[in-house]
């Protein structure tokens, strides 16, 4: 490469194209072997230094924020800053023509094929974008001159890191829970009480995910709606001024449940269908973090008093065995997935491809499939004033009037 301060740039006299081998779309996964083609075509001869090849992988955070100064004159003054960070993961060199420190050479016109090979290292983090940082992996190719420009060429290729649930089996059944009690007119009603469920912690792309919510609303008030959201939660770092971070949320899924009468006892489930999205990831990236949860937020009537219940998940490649789920569970996996059951009472788990939804390949997209109520979501959106729903809700057929409220036990099994 030339110096820092020259600009890289490509001509409309040179053409080049990277060709993987028999990967055309260039996904990998850890731990593969990145080879192909580089072919240039020279409409004339050029003088080059060198021909480089550089093929690397890393994180790297990126965004500015108004700071306060921290003398006496600067204190109450705001400071436009800009954080940043990165972390290397791999990085090769490789001259096809020349040196770094080579004597100019003149390349004849025409088309020039070289072939190349690299090893991704099995522990790198899955590619990724986001507002405040990504992860990425490039193959870049420079036409070195230090007495001018460099022409530079970039493909960037997509990586998948390796997140097998079967590791850690026990952790991943583990049913997750959270309950929320809320009295109101300064305690003086009987308690509203959420409980929400989802049988276990760990799913994979194709997956359903069976949430449960239970309204005990012993109290005077009814409860407007209840939102289900299912998303993704990025954490950015940065290491230079200062450590800060950055979150970004990513809605996957939404659902409502729409108003439940006061002295009323319900219980809603929902099966949301996981799409092709990155892992949870909270070792391989230091400076990019992802998480996913599920949250439920309970809006009650006349009440600023909002209920908000958050399960987290681990989201992995690799899903459990099919055989440890239950029956019933099997079946709501394939209702959701469009599939209908065998004869005999059999379920056949395999689709029309004949894949099943436990072993599907791993997703090679940097970005989700949205669903149709997938956008950016921010705590924001937990204001009072907000919207409540896209899609007006039908009232739920537990209302005023209905048969009177029977108490019943809460057990902590439910």
């Amino acid at each position: 490469m030339g110096k820092d301060k020259k600009k890289d740039k490509t001509s409309k006299h040179i053409k080049c194209d990277v060709l993987f081998d028999n990967n055309p779309q260039g996904v990998f996964r850890a731990g593969d072997t990145v080879s192909g083609t580089v072919e240039i075509q020279l409409d004339k001869p050029k003088k080059v230094r060198g021909i480089a090849l550089r093929i690397n992988g890393f994180a790297q955070t990126d965004w500015n924020a108004k700071v306060k100064g921290t003398s006496e004159k600067t204190k109450k003054k705001n400071k436009k800053t800009h954080f940043s960070g990165r972390e290397d993961y791999f990085g090769t060199i490789t001259y096809f023509v020349g040196s770094d420190v080579g004597n100019p050479l003149e390349v004849p016109a025409g088309v020039h094929r070289y072939p190349f090979f690299c090893v991704i290292p099995a522990t790198v983090p899955t590619s990724k974008e986001g507002k405040y940082g990504h992860i990425r992996y490039l193959v870049k190719v420079s036409l070195e001159r230090p007495w001018k420009y460099d022409h530079v060429f970039q493909m960037p290729f997509i990586v998948q890191s390796h997140a097998d649930l079967n590791v850690a089996q026990e952790r991943m059944l583990v049913p997750t829970r959270a309950e929320v009690i809320q009295s109101f007119y300064f305690g003086l009603t009987d308690p509203l009480i959420v409980t929400a469920t989802t049988p276990r912690t760990g799913y994979a792309p194709g997956e359903v995910i069976e949430v449960s919510v239970h309204v005990n609303n012993q109290s005077s008030v009814d409860v407007r709606d209840i939102q289900i959201k299912f998303q993704r939660i990025d954490t950015f770092f940065s290491q230079v001024p200062t450590v800060q971070e950055h979150l970004e949320h990513t809605v996957l899924e939404e659902r409502t449940i729409a108003r439940v009468a006061r002295r009323n006892d319900a219980v809603f489930e929902e099966n949301i269908l996981i799409a092709s999205t990155v892992p949870s990831d909270d070792e391989r990236c230091k400076i990019i973090r992802t998480r996913y949860e599920v949250t439920i937020l309970v809006r009650p009537v006349r009440s600023r008093k909002k209920m908000l219940l958050t399960l987290p998940l681990v989201i992995g490649t690799v899903g459990l065995p099919a055989s440890i789920y239950p029956m019933q569970m099997l079946a709501k996996e394939r209702e959701a997935l469009g599939m209908n059951a065998v004869a005999d009472g059999g379920v056949d788990v395999a689709g029309p491809s004949g894949i099943t939804p436990f072993e599907l390949p791993p997703p090679y997209r940097e970005e989700p499939v949205p669903s149709p109520t997938a956008r950016v979501f921010s705590p924001n959106d937990m204001d009072e004033d907000d919207a409540v729903a896209t899609a007006p809700p039908t009232e739920h057929e537990f209302e005023k009037g209905s048969e009177p409220y029977t108490p019943r036990d809460f057990d902590e099994n439910d």
